[in-house]
């Protein structure tokens, strides 16, 4: 019986490194969707055009940027507090991975082309399944008992701002269909949003 339990549980440190260094990368391949101005002959006029072009996109990266630490943080707190890494929370893990991954996709679709209502849906439907596998994660390890359940002022910020988060993005998923510039800007929020109880942090936890 112990061994099955062992075969069912995975390295703690070992699976830690691996999904932080997987989350480094698609954070790093996102830049790239950020293009240099391809024009023949450049000038400061046709640059600050190209410029003036890569605006919304540079807004995009910086958003998803951001969503994407907020969520990073997020991930290492429960990391901290898990007890023990079993199979199926790896599972769970990597279909949160797998999601996190279309980011740097969704990013350029959706800031690229941020007046079509269709690319702005799938850029906040990215967004809204990132922060719901997170919270499927979160409840799972609570669920199995892998973390211990805490009532503190700070963790039931986080549980406010997060379940808020959800409700604002399938707002935004609606709205891109009526105005995409608004649903975009309902997604920018949410990394804000997170700040809050990071900021106040010794305020909840007193």
């Amino acid at each position: 019986m112990e061994i099955k339990k062992e075969f069912l549980k995975i390295e703690k440190e070992r699976f830690i490194t691996f999904m932080d260094a997987l989350m480094a990368i698609i954070m790093t391949i996102m830049v790239l969707e950020i293009k240099i101005p391809a024009v023949e002959t450049l000038t400061d006029e046709t640059l600050r055009q190209e410029l003036h072009k890569a605006v919304t996109p540079l807004i995009g990266f910086l958003v998803s940027f951001s969503t994407l630490i907020m969520i990073w943080m997020s991930h290492n707190d429960l990391m901290k507090d898990i007890k023990v890494i079993t199979k199926q929370f790896a599972l769970l893990n990597f279909l949160f991975i797998l999601v996190i991954a279309l980011v740097p996709f969704s990013t350029a679709l959706g800031w690229g082309y941020s007046k079509t209502s269709l690319a702005v849906f799938i850029y906040a439907l990215n967004i809204f399944l990132l922060s719901a596998t997170f919270a499927i994660l979160y409840g799972f390890s609570i669920a199995k008992k892998l973390i211990s359940v805490t009532t503190s002022q700070f963790m039931r910020a986080k549980k406010i701002i997060s379940f808020s988060g959800l409700i604002l993005l399938v707002i935004a998923m609606f709205l891109s269909f009526v105005n995409p510039g608004l649903s975009l800007f309902l997604t920018a929020l949410i990394p804000l949003a997170h700040t809050i109880p990071v900021v106040f942090a010794y305020k909840f936890k007193s």
